[in-house]
């Protein structure tokens, strides 16, 4: 019995001597860490630091006892790292990187992750830190959606802020290249897209997509106050800034070869709307593109192309967001400044003038005829009486009919060498001659 348990002890002894040898390799051992059976999991994942690969620990890891297996770092913190690796510089440092705290990205033995990152991604990594990033976005940016961080900031250090490897809207243009040639070729620009991409939109994710900051109009009027403040208080106010794409129905968002960024050249913009007849809170609208089409003869601003010369773009005072005052009827009782949009043009005296020679063709003898049918209390007519505003068959841009209610009056106006007569809805046969004057009216 005593050498049945004598037996017993010294094989439990054996026992505890193996298990020592498992966590201790014995003095003078001379393998690798990995081949002891104490560290071999450091090195079974796809992507080994190469110290650990070659079984060089030693490159980090320095003896101090060899009977108690104690070891020590032979340098503190990054400096370790650095001992072997290119220090990082910049301006601005990653926060880990600047504290020497590499140890909280990387794993320094193995991962399953290219550059040993502890996480099995990219964005697993940078998550543990900036995990409100993502949080309720809708939509992400390419980068943001697959992981791809250091796409758009550097791990360790740049001389750019928040990490980017370049300023403004080169960090976007390095990828978004068509963009970038669209910026260098166009003349005009958005000033945010000269200065900042990030002033529009969000470089990781927004609520809607492009990843604006907020839904445009709104997006436009937080910068463009002004005009917001134009358009809301205008008495006469411009649909296309309340339907459809609002300022971007008109305008493009970075870059154009037309001023203010428009999508066309003004009138082609302005056309583009008004080729049709259209409803507005006041009036129902003629199709401008098919009277310019009908009618040769074009009034000066159309002919020059520039519809701004009386309307305004995003709201006015005056009907028809016209930026004078004009009279709106086929009656008015004359008043220089009911005819402001007239005379920002034409000289006041074609109508103030009951006599002259030079200032008009359109006189009997040296008697004003524009005088005797506009400057009238209280009837006079008004310039749409025998114009049409915008284009006409004839010179002068007289109408061969002009609106009166329900009735299209006609006009009946035929030239001589030296004069002209009319024939319509408000009077009989009227003449003018600039040489003699004619008597149209028989004296009594």
């Amino acid at each position: 019995m005593r050498a049945l348990i004598a037996m017993v002890l010294w094989g439990a002894g054996l026992v505890s001597v193996g298990i020592v040898s498992q966590t201790r390799p014995p003095v003078g051992y001379e393998g690798g860490c990995t081949d002891a059976g104490c560290h071999d999991k450091r090195h079974k994942r796809p992507v080994v630091h190469d110290p650990v690969g070659e079984q060089t620990c030693d490159a980090c890891h320095e003896l101090t006892n060899e009977e108690k297996h104690e070891f020590k770092f032979p340098l503190s913190g990054a400096a370790l790292c650095f001992d072997c690796h290119e220090e990082h510089e910049g301006e601005v440092m990653h926060s880990p990187a600047e504290d020497g705290e590499c140890t909280s990205c990387h794993d320094p033995h193995a991962s399953q992750t290219k550059a040993l990152l502890k996480e099995e991604t990219i964005a697993a990594v940078c998550i543990d830190c900036h995990d409100d990033m993502r949080e309720d976005l809708d939509f992400l940016h390419g980068p943001c959606a697959v992981g791809a961080c250091t796409m758009c900031h550097n791990p360790h250090g740049t001389d750019h802020a928040m990490l980017l490897p370049t300023e403004g809207p080169g960090v976007c243009t390095r990828c978004h290249t068509e963009m970038g040639a669209r910026m260098t070729e166009k003349t005009y620009k958005h000033s945010p897209v000269e200065e900042e991409c990030t002033g529009c939109h969000n470089p990781h994710g927004a609520k809607n997509n492009m990843m604006l900051k907020d839904y445009v109009p709104q997006l436009c009027v937080d910068c463009h106050d002004d005009i917001q403040e134009h358009a809301e208080d205008s008495l006469v106010k411009h649909d296309a800034l309340t339907q459809g794409k609002s300022c971007v129905d008109c305008h493009q968002a970075h870059c154009s070869s037309v001023e203010h960024n428009l999508l066309k050249e003004p009138m082609d913009l302005c056309l583009s709307c008004h080729d049709k007849e259209l409803d507005s809170d006041q009036a129902k609208l003629i199709s401008i593109a098919d009277v310019l089409q009908e009618n040769p003869h074009h009034h000066g601003p159309i002919a020059q192309k520039s519809c701004t010369g009386c309307h305004g773009v995003h709201g006015g005072e005056v009907f028809r967001m016209l930026i004078e005052e004009f009279p709106p009827g086929f009656y008015e009782s004359f008043d220089k400044k009911r005819y402001a949009l007239c005379f920002r043009c034409h000289e006041p005296e074609l109508v103030q003038d009951e006599r002259t020679t030079t200032l008009t063709k359109f006189r009997n003898g040296d008697w004003n005829m524009h005088y005797l049918h506009v400057n009238r209390k209280p009837k006079g007519r008004t310039c749409r009486a025998c114009h049409n505003v915008h284009a006409s068959k004839r010179p002068r841009h007289v109408a061969e009919t002009v609106p009166f209610g329900a009735w299209d009056v006609p006009v009946n106006f035929e030239v001589t060498e030296t004069g002209g007569t009319c024939l319509p809805g408000c009077h009989r046969r009227y003449s003018y001659d600039r040489g003699k004057a004619v008597i149209n009216i028989p004296k009594k």
